[in-house]
């Protein structure tokens, strides 16, 4: 007989007859596990997930009977869902500059290893320098280093003095950001060759008109937006952006925008939250952006936690503490921040009971953050269940790469995170971490280059 189970069809001699399929050495089989797939459907016990090369091949709510050579890991008391993924980061918290590039290269690769370490097996670079993260993609994707699925904006596009319009360098250069003049001729030819050259991922645009402290920006039209985006999209790029206020909102959606960077930081009208949630517009949360900025600030302390140390060079940390806290208090960031996040929080809530599409991001550098930020969001009122779509299938569909990742089906590839607790129960369970796959593949903590493997060494 056929059962549908998970959005596979599974098919079953007999109620009680367990199927043998044929393996190989190379095959992963995880058995007798709670499966929460990614969908949003409820935790199955029982479950089994076999793994052929770099692709799921099976998923059964019962065990599977196998020839020998099959990896199998026994999941009892175990939870399995898709591997986690982060849709706004910034490597190296968007500092990097040309002449540094070569030297903080391996501060990226850390970064990026402190993502793994974590469970996050997917990211969205959302704003950095071209050669500097387009060269670490080039180097996940041909396998010369341990990452997760490294995918980018590369430079953003906005207007001359917009918000976050990037440092000022040569129009044109390998590196510049694209800096829309009102010539749309000029601009068009030098955006298309950016797109068909550097191939980004996803375009970032921004549109800022309020800045981070109410001071006025230049900002981008609804024609110049619209012509972005219709140029990227016929490129085959999804296209995101950062915007603030509800009128950067409104024009965005006028100029078909995509997706958003963020969720919207101001009190929002009713009407555009239901207009959000209606489309089924993407948003990127990046709640701890700003709560991270404002414990910096307040309470710094959480910073010795156990995981931070771990996963975070101490020289990492201590610019944190000794560089950025104080330039945080100085320039109004942190109390800015502290009287608005509780908005960005509201809105989340609300779009999110109107049936939006909420991603989970974090405009941060570190794997860690995106634990803080689940827990924020379920602190706002949105459920455990809800948050693991929101951290794996949505995301994908930010992405754009729903039909490979951010769900346990047949045939998307074996991203997964294998937990000892119950996420479905309690925030913190995202982080009780027994193994993480990508593409199949046992990660090996021990060959992550984290702070937690060299005081190891040390002993």
């Amino acid at each position: 007989m056929k059962i549908r189970s998970l959005g596979v069809a599974v098919t079953l001699c007999t109620a009680l007859c367990v199927p043998t399929f044929s393996v190989q050495a190379a095959d992963l089989l995880i058995e007798n596990v709670t499966l929460i797939d990614g969908t949003g459907t409820q935790p199955l016990a029982g479950a089994s997930v076999l793994v052929k090369g770099d692709r799921i091949e099976l998923v059964s709510p019962m065990p599977l009977k196998h020839e020998p050579g099959v990896e199998v890991v026994d999941g009892t008391g175990k939870f399995l869902m898709p591997g986690l993924i982060d849709s706004h980061i910034h490597i190296g918290a968007n500092t990097i500059t040309e002449q540094k590039m070569k030297e903080q290269h391996i501060d990226g690769v850390r970064a990026l290893h402190s993502f793994l370490y974590l469970g996050i097996t997917s990211v969205l670079d959302s704003g950095n320098v071209p050669d500097y993260i387009f060269g670490l993609r080039e180097e996940e994707q041909t396998g010369k280093l341990i990452s997760p699925r490294l995918f980018a904006t590369g430079t953003n596009v906005n207007v001359a003095g917009g918000r976050g319009g990037g440092p000022i360098r040569p129009q044109g250069s390998p590196n510049s950001p694209i800096r829309l003049t009102g010539d749309w001729a000029a601009d068009g030819a030098l955006f298309d060759r950016y797109l068909k050259t550097r191939k980004p991922d996803v375009q970032k645009l921004q549109i800022d008109r309020h800045g981070v402290f109410d001071a006025p920006a230049p900002y981008m039209t609804v024609d110049q937006m619209s012509k972005v985006v219709r140029m990227a999209n016929e490129n085959g790029v999804r296209t995101m952006i950062h915007a603030a206020s509800e009128e950067d909102f409104n024009e965005s959606l006028e100029a078909n925008v995509d997706q958003f960077a963020h969720m919207i930081r101001y009190a929002a009208s009713d009407a555009l939250l239901k207009r959000l949630a209606t489309k089924k517009i993407p948003i990127s949360t990046t709640t701890v952006v700003f709560a991270f900025i404002e414990r910096l600030a307040y309470d710094p302390e959480f910073l010795n936690a156990p995981v931070w140390k771990n996963s975070v060079d101490p020289d990492v940390i201590a610019f944190q503490k000794n560089v950025e806290r104080p330039g945080f208090i100085k320039n109004g960031m942190a109390p800015n921040f502290k009287a608005t996040r509780h908005i960005i929080l509201e809105n989340s809530k609300k779009v999110h009971d109107l049936g939006g599409l909420l991603v989970a991001g974090t405009d941060r550098g570190w794997g860690q953050t995106l634990h803080m930020e689940l827990e924020l969001l379920h602190g706002a009122g949105i459920p455990l269940l809800d948050l693991t779509r929101i951290a794996t299938l949505n995301a994908a569909i930010y992405l754009g790469k729903e039909k490979d990742l951010g769900s346990i089906q047949r045939g998307k590839y074996a991203d997964l995170l294998l937990l000892n607790a119950d996420p479905t129960q309690d925030a913190k369970n995202f982080a009780a971490i027994a193994a993480v796959y990508k593409s199949g593949q046992k990660i090996d903590f021990a060959k992550l280059d984290l702070p937690v493997n060299k005081r190891a060494t040390k002993r």
